[in-house]
Protein backbone atom coordinates (compact mmCIF):
# COMPACT_ATOMS: atom_id res chain seq x y z
CA UNK A 1 0.00 0.00 0.00
CA UNK A 2 3.20 2.34 0.85
CA UNK A 3 4.72 1.49 -2.02
CA UNK A 4 1.67 2.23 -4.58
CA UNK A 5 1.10 5.35 -2.47
CA UNK A 6 4.71 6.72 -3.50
CA UNK A 7 4.49 6.29 -7.01
CA UNK A 8 1.71 7.77 -7.42
CA UNK A 9 2.75 11.05 -5.38
CA UNK A 10 5.86 10.79 -7.47
CA UNK A 11 3.61 10.93 -10.70
CA UNK A 12 2.10 13.51 -9.21
CA UNK A 13 5.06 15.60 -8.50
CA UNK A 14 7.13 15.22 -12.02
CA UNK A 15 4.86 17.87 -13.88
CA UNK A 16 6.18 20.75 -11.75
CA UNK A 17 9.78 19.10 -11.12
CA UNK A 18 10.24 19.39 -14.64
CA UNK A 19 8.64 23.17 -15.37
CA UNK A 20 10.46 24.03 -12.82
CA UNK A 21 13.86 22.96 -14.21
CA UNK A 22 13.47 24.42 -17.68
CA UNK A 23 14.63 27.59 -18.89
CA UNK A 24 12.66 30.85 -19.16
CA UNK A 25 10.92 31.52 -22.67
CA UNK A 26 12.56 34.89 -24.29
CA UNK A 27 9.79 36.23 -26.62
CA UNK A 28 10.84 36.55 -30.17
CA UNK A 29 9.42 39.53 -32.60
CA UNK A 30 6.82 38.13 -34.29
CA UNK A 31 5.47 35.50 -31.69
CA UNK A 32 2.20 37.30 -29.93
CA UNK A 33 4.33 37.59 -26.58
CA UNK A 34 4.78 40.70 -25.32
CA UNK A 35 8.60 42.14 -24.45
CA UNK A 36 9.08 44.47 -21.71
CA UNK A 37 9.77 47.89 -23.42
CA UNK A 38 13.30 49.56 -22.33
CA UNK A 39 12.89 52.74 -20.15
CA UNK A 40 12.77 55.70 -22.61
CA UNK A 41 16.17 57.81 -22.86
CA UNK A 42 15.99 61.30 -21.41
CA UNK A 43 15.39 63.95 -24.70
CA UNK A 44 18.63 66.15 -25.78
CA UNK A 45 17.97 69.80 -24.43
CA UNK A 46 16.20 72.24 -26.69
CA UNK A 47 18.61 74.27 -28.87
CA UNK A 48 18.72 78.20 -27.90
CA UNK A 49 16.29 79.99 -30.41
CA UNK A 50 18.93 81.51 -33.16
CA UNK A 51 17.91 85.18 -33.72
CA UNK A 52 16.96 86.11 -37.11
CA UNK A 53 17.62 88.84 -39.33
CA UNK A 54 13.91 89.76 -40.05
CA UNK A 55 13.37 89.85 -35.93
CA UNK A 56 15.77 93.07 -35.62
CA UNK A 57 13.81 95.94 -33.64
CA UNK A 58 13.28 98.17 -35.96
CA UNK A 59 15.65 101.34 -35.73
CA UNK A 60 14.78 104.22 -33.57
CA UNK A 61 16.18 107.23 -35.97
CA UNK A 62 17.25 107.66 -39.50
CA UNK A 63 21.23 108.03 -38.81
CA UNK A 64 20.55 104.01 -37.46
CA UNK A 65 18.27 103.18 -40.63
CA UNK A 66 20.94 104.75 -43.03
CA UNK A 67 23.49 102.71 -41.18
CA UNK A 68 21.90 99.06 -41.47
CA UNK A 69 21.05 100.26 -45.02
CA UNK A 70 24.33 100.93 -45.79
CA UNK A 71 26.07 97.42 -43.91
CA UNK A 72 23.17 95.21 -45.75
CA UNK A 73 24.56 96.69 -48.63
CA UNK A 74 27.95 95.72 -48.30
CA UNK A 75 26.59 92.25 -47.57
CA UNK A 76 24.28 91.98 -50.55
CA UNK A 77 21.02 91.87 -48.27
CA UNK A 78 19.36 94.14 -50.85
CA UNK A 79 15.85 92.94 -49.36
CA UNK A 80 17.04 94.45 -46.06
CA UNK A 81 18.43 97.79 -48.20
CA UNK A 82 14.70 98.41 -49.13
CA UNK A 83 13.18 97.72 -45.71
CA UNK A 84 15.47 99.77 -44.00
CA UNK A 85 15.88 102.71 -46.46
CA UNK A 86 12.39 102.80 -46.98
CA UNK A 87 11.85 104.38 -43.59
CA UNK A 88 14.02 107.10 -44.05
CA UNK A 89 12.77 107.83 -47.44
CA UNK A 90 8.90 107.92 -46.38
CA UNK A 91 9.40 110.23 -43.63
CA UNK A 92 8.59 108.01 -40.73
CA UNK A 93 11.98 108.62 -39.16
CA UNK A 94 11.82 112.49 -39.42
CA UNK A 95 14.83 112.68 -41.74
CA UNK A 96 16.91 115.51 -42.46
CA UNK A 97 16.82 116.22 -46.44
CA UNK A 98 20.37 114.97 -46.09
CA UNK A 99 19.40 112.24 -44.56
CA UNK A 100 16.12 111.41 -46.69
CA UNK A 101 18.15 111.63 -50.00
CA UNK A 102 20.62 109.16 -48.87
CA UNK A 103 17.61 106.69 -48.18
CA UNK A 104 16.68 107.55 -51.75
CA UNK A 105 19.90 106.48 -53.21
CA UNK A 106 19.57 103.33 -50.92
CA UNK A 107 16.09 102.70 -52.07
CA UNK A 108 16.36 102.67 -55.76
CA UNK A 109 19.30 100.81 -55.60
CA UNK A 110 18.06 97.89 -53.71
CA UNK A 111 14.32 98.12 -55.64
CA UNK A 112 16.52 97.94 -59.37
CA UNK A 113 18.41 95.06 -58.15
CA UNK A 114 15.39 93.23 -56.92
CA UNK A 115 13.87 93.60 -60.04
CA UNK A 116 10.92 96.48 -58.87
CA UNK A 117 12.28 98.83 -61.58
CA UNK A 118 9.21 101.36 -61.30
CA UNK A 119 9.68 101.72 -57.81
CA UNK A 120 13.17 101.84 -58.48
CA UNK A 121 12.59 104.88 -61.32
CA UNK A 122 10.05 106.66 -58.44
CA UNK A 123 13.04 106.84 -55.72
CA UNK A 124 15.84 107.88 -58.16
CA UNK A 125 13.20 110.74 -59.71
CA UNK A 126 12.51 111.96 -56.04
CA UNK A 127 16.32 111.55 -55.46
CA UNK A 128 17.08 113.84 -58.46
CA UNK A 129 14.29 116.25 -57.16
CA UNK A 130 15.60 116.80 -54.20
CA UNK A 131 19.28 116.85 -55.10
CA UNK A 132 19.40 117.37 -59.44
CA UNK A 133 23.11 116.54 -58.87
CA UNK A 134 23.07 113.63 -57.30
CA UNK A 135 25.01 110.99 -59.33
CA UNK A 136 25.84 107.32 -58.27
CA UNK A 137 29.68 106.63 -58.14
CA UNK A 138 30.49 104.22 -60.29
CA UNK A 139 33.47 102.39 -58.55
CA UNK A 140 30.84 100.52 -56.01
CA UNK A 141 27.45 100.44 -57.68
CA UNK A 142 26.66 98.47 -60.70
CA UNK A 143 27.08 99.55 -64.40
CA UNK A 144 23.41 98.74 -64.91
CA UNK A 145 22.37 100.51 -61.90
CA UNK A 146 24.28 103.69 -62.88
CA UNK A 147 22.67 103.04 -66.34
CA UNK A 148 19.17 103.26 -65.33
CA UNK A 149 19.95 106.06 -62.71
CA UNK A 150 21.18 108.61 -65.63
CA UNK A 151 18.21 106.62 -67.86
CA UNK A 152 15.13 108.10 -65.12
CA UNK A 153 17.18 111.96 -65.39
CA UNK A 154 17.07 112.08 -68.93
CA UNK A 155 13.66 110.83 -69.23
CA UNK A 156 12.34 113.58 -66.23
CA UNK A 157 15.12 116.33 -67.11
CA UNK A 158 12.17 119.32 -67.97
CA UNK A 159 10.72 118.28 -63.91
CA UNK A 160 14.56 118.05 -62.53
CA UNK A 161 15.42 121.28 -63.77
CA UNK A 162 12.40 122.77 -62.37
CA UNK A 163 13.32 121.51 -59.14
CA UNK A 164 16.79 122.80 -59.29
CA UNK A 165 15.33 126.30 -59.42
CA UNK A 166 13.55 125.96 -56.00
CA UNK A 167 15.25 123.83 -53.67
CA UNK A 168 12.50 122.15 -51.21
CA UNK A 169 12.30 123.78 -48.17
CA UNK A 170 14.80 126.30 -48.41
CA UNK A 171 15.10 130.02 -48.72
CA UNK A 172 17.66 132.30 -50.02
CA UNK A 173 17.25 134.67 -47.70
CA UNK A 174 18.52 132.71 -44.58
CA UNK A 175 21.80 132.42 -45.86
CA UNK A 176 22.44 136.17 -44.96
CA UNK A 177 21.95 135.00 -41.35
CA UNK A 178 24.42 132.77 -40.18
CA UNK A 179 24.33 130.06 -38.46
CA UNK A 180 20.71 129.81 -39.51
CA UNK A 181 21.51 129.08 -43.19
CA UNK A 182 24.39 126.54 -42.11
CA UNK A 183 21.58 124.49 -40.37
CA UNK A 184 18.69 125.07 -43.70
CA UNK A 185 22.02 123.34 -45.77
CA UNK A 186 22.27 120.72 -43.25
CA UNK A 187 25.58 121.41 -41.87
CA UNK A 188 25.06 121.92 -38.21
CA UNK A 189 27.85 121.13 -36.70
CA UNK A 190 29.20 123.71 -38.92
CA UNK A 191 26.32 125.92 -37.57
CA UNK A 192 26.90 125.38 -34.18
CA UNK A 193 30.64 126.53 -34.32
CA UNK A 194 29.42 129.70 -36.29
CA UNK A 195 26.88 129.96 -33.51
CA UNK A 196 29.13 129.54 -30.61
CA UNK A 197 31.97 132.03 -32.59
CA UNK A 198 29.26 134.80 -32.97
CA UNK A 199 27.99 134.55 -29.36
CA UNK A 200 30.90 134.40 -27.24
CA UNK A 201 32.41 137.36 -29.68
CA UNK A 202 29.52 139.41 -29.23
CA UNK A 203 28.87 138.98 -26.02
CA UNK A 204 32.48 139.82 -25.24
CA UNK A 205 32.41 142.73 -27.95
CA UNK A 206 29.18 144.38 -25.77
CA UNK A 207 30.44 143.37 -22.14
CA UNK A 208 34.22 145.37 -22.91
CA UNK A 209 32.35 148.58 -24.44
CA UNK A 210 30.07 148.61 -21.41
CA UNK A 211 32.90 148.37 -18.96
CA UNK A 212 34.85 151.07 -20.99
CA UNK A 213 31.87 152.84 -20.88
CA UNK A 214 31.85 152.66 -16.88
CA UNK A 215 35.15 154.15 -16.89
CA UNK A 216 35.07 156.66 -18.66
CA UNK A 217 34.83 160.24 -17.46
CA UNK A 218 32.43 162.06 -19.78
CA UNK A 219 34.12 165.48 -18.83
CA UNK A 220 37.35 164.67 -20.40
CA UNK A 221 36.78 160.71 -21.97
CA UNK A 222 39.85 159.97 -19.50
CA UNK A 223 39.74 156.59 -17.54
CA UNK A 224 41.25 157.92 -14.46
CA UNK A 225 43.16 155.28 -12.47
CA UNK A 226 41.93 152.78 -15.37
CA UNK A 227 43.91 153.78 -17.85
CA UNK A 228 46.18 150.96 -18.11
CA UNK A 229 43.40 148.51 -17.74
CA UNK A 230 41.19 150.63 -20.43
CA UNK A 231 43.79 150.22 -23.12
CA UNK A 232 43.98 146.46 -22.44
CA UNK A 233 40.09 146.11 -22.86
CA UNK A 234 39.86 148.24 -25.96
CA UNK A 235 42.21 145.81 -27.42
CA UNK A 236 39.74 143.43 -26.52
CA UNK A 237 36.87 144.97 -27.94
CA UNK A 238 38.54 145.70 -31.29
CA UNK A 239 39.53 141.69 -31.55
CA UNK A 240 36.11 140.73 -30.36
CA UNK A 241 34.74 142.61 -32.94
CA UNK A 242 36.97 141.93 -35.74
CA UNK A 243 36.58 138.23 -34.72
CA UNK A 244 32.14 138.51 -34.87
CA UNK A 245 32.46 141.02 -38.33
CA UNK A 246 34.53 137.60 -39.69
CA UNK A 247 32.51 134.95 -38.54
CA UNK A 248 29.38 136.52 -40.02
CA UNK A 249 30.78 137.25 -42.77
CA UNK A 250 32.62 133.81 -43.64
CA UNK A 251 29.30 132.65 -42.22
CA UNK A 252 27.30 133.95 -45.01
CA UNK A 253 29.80 132.93 -47.99
CA UNK A 254 29.49 128.86 -46.62
CA UNK A 255 26.05 129.48 -46.57
CA UNK A 256 25.38 130.44 -49.81
CA UNK A 257 27.80 128.16 -51.79
CA UNK A 258 26.25 125.34 -50.40
CA UNK A 259 22.80 126.29 -50.99
CA UNK A 260 21.99 124.02 -53.00
CA UNK A 261 24.22 120.97 -51.26
CA UNK A 262 22.24 118.11 -49.93
CA UNK A 263 25.78 117.67 -47.41
CA UNK A 264 25.47 113.81 -47.76
CA UNK A 265 28.74 111.93 -46.78
CA UNK A 266 31.36 111.18 -49.91
CA UNK A 267 33.02 107.95 -50.89
CA UNK A 268 35.38 106.53 -48.42
CA UNK A 269 37.48 103.83 -48.25
CA UNK A 270 36.37 101.57 -45.67
CA UNK A 271 37.03 97.91 -44.43
CA UNK A 272 34.51 95.78 -43.46
CA UNK A 273 34.27 91.93 -42.64
CA UNK A 274 33.31 91.31 -46.40
CA UNK A 275 36.77 92.28 -47.52
CA UNK A 276 37.72 96.32 -48.90
CA UNK A 277 34.52 97.90 -49.33
CA UNK A 278 33.50 102.09 -50.89
CA UNK A 279 30.88 104.09 -48.91
CA UNK A 280 29.19 106.33 -51.13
Amino acid sequence: MRRRFGIIFAIFLSPLVMAAAAPPVVAQPGDGSAAPSPSPSPAPPAAPPHPSPAADPPPPDAATALERARSSYEYGDMEMVVDAARLVAEGRLRPTPAQRAQALRFLGIGLFLTGRTEGAETAFFDLLRLKPGAKLDTTNTRPDVVAFFEGVRSRHSDEIRQAAKTPPGKRFIWCFLPPVGQFQNGHHARGWTIATLELVSLGTAIASYAQLKAWQNPTDDTFGPHTDAAHSLKTLNGVAVGVFAATVIIGIIDAVSNYGDDHEERSVVKLSPAGLTFRF
